[in-house]
């Protein structure tokens, strides 16, 4: 039992020295292309009710930003039917459903 919390608690301090490291969302940079179809949701509340809406657009860029003094990966993206660009955190950012 020792042997196992021992073990654990190397492996957490591992895990824990690699995400201090890396940037905040950059194993997601290889799951999109620029010009790439992606959703994300966005919290809507209504009298006492909250509901989640997804809105749908193309990825313009990818770049790190700083969040709380983090940085963090950003996609910028240009929402359908709109003209101006948002930028949202790549975590935030999946592949669109919508059919051709």
């Amino acid at each position: 039992m020792e042997k196992n919390r021992e073990k654990n608690a190397g492996l957490a301090k591992k895990i824990t020295q690699k995400c201090k490291n890396e940037v905040l969302g950059a194993s997601q940079v290889d799951k999109f292309a620029l010009g790439e179809l992606v959703k994300w949701p966005r919290w809507r509340v209504e009298s006492d009710c909250v509901h989640r809406d997804f809105y749908y657009g193309v990825i313009l860029e990818i770049y790190t930003g700083i969040l709380d003094k983090r940085p963090i990966k950003i996609a910028k993206i240009l929402p359908l039917g709109k003209d101006i660009p948002v930028k949202i955190s790549l975590l935030m950012v999946k592949k669109s459903d919508l059919k051709d």
